[in-house]
């Protein structure tokens, strides 16, 4: 579920709750993936997939800033690339995709320091997850050969519908094809 250029994982932890895969990036920071068990949605373990830089000192994941190093390619071909690792663990599992910057209370934190000088809207509210969907877009064809997609809009229901590539989505389900 890659691009050609990633960098190389290691698997941290492993257990029946949580995947913990790592990466060390050219300039120096290390980073983590992280699937991390949330709900159980008709008879399925749904995990979370998490992302972000790691912080020694403190041992927290860093997922609510942005650190520009010219290669978020390489960084997002990475992060696709636990997907299929998780799910030849957990065939039957389904991992929810959606972004740090998607909380409710992202727009507050981001007028704080941000220099686009939003309105009513906050311009880079749900930014990761228009990424995550843009790669799915444009390998949509290739990827439904394995994964079935569903797309949860901005709507007030919490219904998760069947995947259509083009339309904005808040998080995207991803169970693997039996």
């Amino acid at each position: 579920m890659t691009g050609s250029t990633s960098y190389e994982i290691s698997i941290l932890n492993s257990d029946s709750e949580h995947y913990l895969y790592g990466f060390a990036t050219p300039s120096g920071n290390f980073k983590i993936v992280e699937h991390s068990l949330i709900e159980t949605r008709d008879e399925r373990k749904v995990y979370n997939l998490g992302f972000g830089d790691f912080n020694a000192e403190t041992g927290q994941v860093i997922d609510d800033e942005v650190f520009n190093r010219g290669d978020g390619r390489i960084i997002l071909n990475t992060v696709l690339s636990t997907i299929p690792l998780f799910f030849d663990q957990n065939p039957s599992d389904a991992l929810i995709v959606q972004g740090s910057d998607s909380r409710d209370d992202f727009p507050d934190k981001c007028r704080l320091t941000c220099r686009k000088s939003c309105t009513e809207r906050c311009k880079k509210q749900h930014q990761r997850i228009r990424i995550y969907c843009k790669f799915l877009d444009k390998n949509f064809n290739s990827l439904v050969k394995t994964y079935i997609f569903f797309g949860l809009s901005e709507s007030k229901t919490l219904d998760f519908e069947q995947y259509i590539p083009g339309k904005e989505y808040k998080s995207v389900l991803i169970y693997k094809k039996k």
